[in-house]
């Protein structure tokens, strides 16, 4: 009984957790990737649909502290990425995951 009940709350929090990183994306992503980040940023960028979870936190923290600055977006990420907590990177991350 003690398993069910740690796994419903475990659904639950999980569920929680990515529609808090739908709404993020929708909020802060979804000019540039999309409703769905099925979109190419300015017809130049990969679409991030399905990226890997890790793939995805890193890419970001690579653009929170300048180190990336891929198809010239450096900036425009950077200042997205600078007002996002390690709680929401993992959460937008999450939702990319799920949209495969």
């Amino acid at each position: 009984m003690k398993k069910l009940i740690l796994l419903m709350i475990s659904l639950i929090s999980i569920s929680l957790f990515a529609s808090d990183g739908a709404k993020i994306f929708k909020q802060k992503c979804a000019v540039c990737h999309g409703e769905n980040a099925q979109k190419s940023s300015l017809g130049v960028s990969k679409i991030i649909a399905g990226w890997p979870l890790e793939k995805t936190i890193k890419k970001l923290k690579e653009y929170k502290t300048g180190k990336l600055n891929q198809y010239g977006f450096g900036n425009m990420m950077r200042n997205r990425a600078t007002k996002l907590t390690e709680k929401e990177m993992l959460a937008v991350a999450k939702y990319i995951e799920s949209l495969k």
